[in-house]
């Protein structure tokens, strides 16, 4: 049966293939007006092709996934585009955060990732969405940061096409599908003492706004 781990391996398997791919440019010592110009270039093609990788394998792993839990009726997930997904943004942030070549790397390659992950996201949201069966979605994670913790400790199911996915750069999290009657993958949440204040605050912003 199509588990969420499999799923996350399967995007994370994409995105090291697109630092791969982007990792020739690190190598050049390209001068900073050429690099952007690089950048620029190549990144915005790169989120699209392994972007609609992940939504590809996402919407198989979704029709997988339902009918290992035994769902009833016929149903064939979709596999979400993302027309503008920010990367000319993303290169411009970047380069206004980075003090040198070495710090931007990690900026661009954490931006990059989200987007990338960001397809499958999508792709299962609106497939819930889509499906006559489907409750809504959840996130799942390992919880790697406070405020995913909490997140994905609430056990939250989110039908409205309104509920966003809160990710990070580097964000391991994603979505799954809920069905009715059926075993909900989230157990529930038992705070820790970890994480600052601030960290719970805004995680609570969030929730305050999408539940």
């Amino acid at each position: 049966m199509a588990t969420p781990e499999q799923l996350r391996s399967d995007v994370d398997t994409l995105v090291s293939e697109a630092r791969a791919d982007i990792a020739h440019l690190w190598r050049q010592s390209l001068d900073p007006k050429a690099l952007n110009a690089a950048l620029h270039d190549i990144l915005p093609p790169l989120v699209d092709t392994y972007g609609l990788a992940a939504a590809s394998v996402a919407a198989d792993w979704y029709d997988d996934y339902r009918e290992g839990m035994e769902v009833p009726g016929r149903f064939r997930a979709l596999a979400a585009d993302i027309p503008n997904s920010g990367v000319h943004e993303l290169i411009g942030w970047a380069e206004a955060e980075a003090i040198t070549t070495d710090t931007l790397r990690p900026l661009i390659e954490g931006g990059m990732q989200r987007r990338i992950v960001n397809f499958s996201r999508k792709s299962i949201m609106d497939s819930t969405r889509a499906d006559p069966r489907a409750d809504g979605w959840q996130r799942v994670g390992v919880g790697e940061c406070k405020f995913c913790e909490m997140l994905i400790g609430r056990g939250a199911v989110y039908k409205e096409s309104t509920a966003d996915f809160a990710a990070h750069d580097d964000c391991k999290c994603n979505a799954v599908p809920a069905f009715g009657g059926k075993p909900r993958t989230v157990k529930p949440y038992t705070p820790s003492q970890r994480g600052s204040e601030a960290d719970q605050a805004r995680a609570k912003a969030w929730i305050a706004k999408h539940l």
